[in-house]
């Protein structure tokens, strides 16, 4: 692979980074009733969303993009009192046609189970990250 090549996918990889920050960041403060019931505090979330977004749920349920949106809204303040999650082990994958493998695990002080993420995304210049989410599957572990 050449030097230009590979700088790249470090920036496309870096991106990705950002988004599934950007996309916490947003999230916690939100679930934590921390910031306003607004569509504007929590558009950003469902816009980075592919129009064929797909979930599915630690407990199995399948959604699309407008019932994820009703979900997202739904949950306003309903994690008040939660311990803060931290994002580890992310791990990026580039694959092709501008799609990335995305896996990290989301761990909270005191709480013996960790969540687990994995997430396709792909570049998108319409999405205001530059990435959008076209499928993740979320699954709850114990810690070893």
């Amino acid at each position: 692979m050449s030097i230009s090549k590979e700088l790249e996918t470090a920036d496309k990889t870096a991106l990705v980074e950002a988004e599934v920050y950007r996309w916490y960041n947003l999230f916690f403060p939100w679930s934590r009733g921390m910031a306003s019931q607004s569509e504007e505090a929590i558009k950003p979330l469902y816009d980075a969303l592919a129009s064929d977004f797909r979930v599915v749920l630690t407990d199995g349920q399948i959604m699309g993009r407008a019932d994820y949106w009703e979900r997202l809204w739904g949950l306003h303040g309903k994690r008040v009192g939660s311990p803060e999650s931290h994002i580890t082990n992310l791990s990026i994958t580039p694959l092709a046609g501008g799609v990335f493998l995305t896996v990290f695990d989301l761990v909270k002080d005191g709480i013996t189970k960790k969540k687990v993420d994995s997430a396709l995304m792909r570049l998108d210049p319409a999405s205001p990250s530059g990435i959008s989410w076209m499928y993740v599957h979320e699954s709850e572990h114990e810690f070893a």
